[in-house]
C-alpha cells in the first residue's frame, strides 16, 4: 500500500475506533505548557477536533499558561472545554499527581501556590543533577532548564543528559535499545528504582495539605492512581478529594476495574484522561484512546462548577 493510501487509511481507521470505540471526552492532555508537552494548544484543539473529541481538558504539569488559548480555540471549533492543571503532590512518601479542574483564571490562591511550589522542585532539581555529577554525567542546570519554562520531567532530565553524554553506554537503551519504545517514561522509572529520587519528593507539597487549600476552588481528581488503597481514598476524600481518574493509559484492565469498583464503594467520581504527551515524547499514548470516559456526575460537577466561576 503506497504511503498517501496508508496515510488515509490509518486515519479513516482511527476515526472508526474513535466514533466507535473510544470515547469522546479525555480529561488529562498536555500541551506545551509542560516541559514535556510537543503540541502548542492550537495544534491539540485541532487534533481533537478531527479526532471528534466533544471534551477536553489541558492538564499541563504546574503550569496554566496554555488554557486561556485552549478556552478561545476549542470554542471556536464547539469543543467543551476545562481549564485543568496537573499538582506534584507528596503522600506518605510517594509521588502523587492531583488534577485541578474548573477552577477561575487567574485564581490568586494556585498562582501562589504554583510560584511557591515550582521554587521547590527547582531546588530538587539542582539537587538531582548534583547526583547524577556524582556518578560521572557531564550535566549543568541550564542543560535542564533550557528545555522549557515548566518544570523539569524525566523529558527534560533525558534530554539534559543526551546533550554531551550521547555516547554513555548508560544511555544507551533508552536512545536505541529495548527501552527506546517510549525512553523518557523508562528513565524516570529507571532514576526512581536506582534511588536518585529519595528524599526529594519530601520537596513537594502535602497532598493533604494541597486538597485541603483547594476543596472549594476547583474541582480535584487524583491522576493515574494505579495500586491505591481504599483506605487512603477514604482520608483522600475527607480533604476534598472529588474522583479519581480509573480510566488512564496508565492502568490494565485489571487496575481500572478494581479502580472503579474502588469509586464506587468511597462515593468518588470516575474519571478518564489519556495523559497525551505527544508521540515524539509517549508513543503509545494517543490522544483520546481511554477505555471508559469520566461518569455523568463528575461531568455535571465540572460544569458546574466552570458556570459558577467564569
Amino acid at each position: 500500500m503506497g504511503t498517501p493510501c496508508r496515510s488515509i487509511f490509518i486515519s479513516f481507521y482511527r476515526q472508526l475506533c474513535y466514533e466507535y470505540v473510544f470515547p469522546m471526552i479525555d480529561l488529562h492532555i498536555h500541551t506545551t505548557g509542560s516541559s514535556d508537552g510537543q503540541h502548542s494548544p492550537r495544534e491539540i484543539v485541532e487534533m481533537s477536533r478531527d479526532l471528534g473529541l466533544e471534551s477536553v481538558a489541558f492538564a499541563d504539569h504546574m503550569d496554566v499558561s496554555s488554557i486561556e488559548e485552549g478556552f478561545a480555540r476549542a470554542t471556536e471549533h464547539g469543543i467543551e472545554f476545562f481549564p485543568g492543571v496537573e499538582l506534584s503532590t507528596w503522600y506518605e512518601g510517594t509521588e502523587h499527581h492531583l488534577l485541578m479542574y474548573s477552577f477561575v483564571f487567574g485564581l490568586r490562591e494556585l498562582d501562589e501556590f504554583l510560584g511557591r511550589a515550582c521554587s521547590g522542585i527547582w531546588d530538587s532539581a539542582s539537587i538531582l543533577i548534583d547526583r547524577f555529577r556524582g556518578l560521572g554525567y557531564d550535566i549543568t542546570p541550564d542543560d535542564v532548564s533550557r528545555w522549557g519554562k515548566s518544570v523539569p520531567t524525566g523529558v527534560t532530565l533525558l534530554d539534559a543528559l543526551k546533550k554531551r553524554n550521547s555516547h554513555d553506554g548508560r544511555l544507551t537503551e533508552y536512545l536505541s535499545g529495548p527501552k527506546a519504545s517510549s525512553p523518557y517514561l523508562n528513565f524516570y522509572r529507571d532514576i526512581s528504582r536506582m534511588g536518585l529520587l529519595d528524599g526529594l519528593e519530601m520537596i513537594l507539597p502535602g497532598l493533604g495539605e494541597t486538597l485541603e487549600l483547594f476543596r472549594e476552588k476547583g474541582v480535584l481528581v487524583l491522576a493515574h492512581p494505579g495500586k491505591i488503597s481504599e483506605e487512603t481514598l477514604v482520608k483522600l476524600k475527607g480533604c476534598g478529594l472529588a474522583g479519581i481518574e480509573a480510566y488512564s493509559s496508565h492502568h490494565d484492565a485489571g487496575t481500572t476495574n478494581h479502580l472503579v469498583a474502588l469509586a464506587r464503594r468511597t462515593g468518588l467520581h470516575v474519571s478518564a484522561g489519556s495523559d497525551f504527551h505527544g508521540h515524539a515524547i509517549k508513543p503509545g499514548i494517543h490522544l483520546g484512546a481511554v477505555t471508559g470516559v469520566p461518569d455523568e456526575r463528575l461531568m455535571a460537577l465540572l460544569r458546574e462548577a466552570l458556570r459558577s466561576r467564569i
